[in-house]
């Protein structure tokens, strides 16, 4: 259910859960990026606030350079061997930043499975058909945006702790403040963190300019890779995990390479395969304008945003590159090489 704004209250029902539960596992989707972690760490540190038992448990690593917003440790990486409480059917678990079951990788059979009880609190558009409780607004700028909001409803105290989480998901999640769902209300919000001790150079270093020698090297490779389509409105890039072990970097480095090709002016598509080192293929695309890539994200099992999107595929490469550039045919002419 799509909860619009009104007057009064504006997130009952979560509040109501936060209120009337102690214990709370927190998750995100697969691959977290920067609204992920910094909607978890924000989370984590108001509820502990409340007196909450909170553990943050992902299906992936988190990249180096988010790691700085925790200061606590906390987030864990679940593995078969992963301690569990034994209360935990007294748990609960908050998913945030995806509204997709699906797309919380193995804390779904896990985690969600044994807990008594879930809330979904995001702002993708589509998703999952699961009948849960949840809060989504896909007009938000961010995860981290409505929690700002849901905690000043809830009267909690932002701590730096909690502002500079939500002011780093807030700059990723908008490509500092340009993407279309970049509202007053969200420069309103990243001036208070920044009233409040945040720092725009110091965040922005952390995001930017923080990244490995490995990562260029791989940086390297998967521009090399680049492809052209549609008369060169499309591009298309490729990571396989050959690329990953031979130029020595991480996976979630690579998290920021779809955006290099819409710094083109003549590029409207920009979409990224990347292969991880168990071999899962994932496709991940980032459009300008009118173009939607949520719906090829939907189609197979995905999800995003209008402008930003993306699916774990079930193809191989080549068949599911042709798949998705068919799909966008209704916005350009015919596929055309142009590499």
């Amino acid at each position: 259910m799509n909860r619009k704004r009104e007057s009064g209250m504006r997130f009952p029902a979560i509040a109501d859960f936060i209120r009337n539960n102690n214990n709370f596992f927190l998750t995100a989707h697969e691959t977290p990026d920067g609204d992920a972690i910094g909607s978890e760490i924000a989370a984590y540190f108001a509820l502990k606030s409340l007196g909450k038992r909170v553990r943050i448990l992902n299906a992936d690593p988190m990249a180096e350079k988010y790691m700085f917003l925790d200061t606590d440790r906390a987030i864990e990486l679940y593995k078969e061997d992963c301690s569990m409480p034994e209360d935990i059917s007294d748990w609960v678990l908050i998913i945030l930043d995806t509204n997709d079951i699906n797309n919380i990788g193995s804390i779904k059979d896990n985690v969600l499975s044994r807990v008594r009880d879930f809330f979904i609190f995001d702002h993708h558009e589509g998703g999952d058909t699961v009948e849960s409780a949840n809060h989504i607004e896909s007009e938000a700028s961010s995860t981290c945006e409505m929690l700002y909001e849901l905690f000043a409803e809830m009267h909690i105290n932002m701590t730096y702790e909690i502002l500079v989480a939500v002011y780093l998901g807030i700059v990723y999640d908008t490509g500092s403040f340009i993407y279309p769902k970049t509202s007053a209300r969200t420069f309103a919000i990243a001036e208070d963190c920044v009233k409040n001790g945040v720092s725009p150079n110091y965040i922005y270093s952390k995001l930017y300019e923080s990244n490995s020698i490995s990562s260029l090297m791989l940086q390297s490779r998967v521009l090399s890779t680049l492809e052209l389509f549609y008369n060169g409105h499309v591009a298309v890039q490729t990571m396989l995990k050959e690329d990953i072990l031979e130029s020595g970097a991480l996976y979630e480095e690579a998290d920021s390479l779809i955006n290099i090709p819409l710094k083109s002016e003549d590029i409207k598509v920009s979409i990224f395969f990347k292969e991880n080192l168990e071999g899962i293929l994932r496709c991940s695309m980032r459009s300008k304008g009118n173009i939607d890539v949520a719906f090829i994200a939907q189609i197979h099992n995905g999800g995003g945003h209008k402008t930003a999107a993306g699916f774990k595929s079930k193809y191989p490469l080549e068949e599911i590159k042709a798949k998705v550039l068919e799909m966008l045919n209704k916005y350009f002419l015919q596929p055309k090489d142009d590499k």
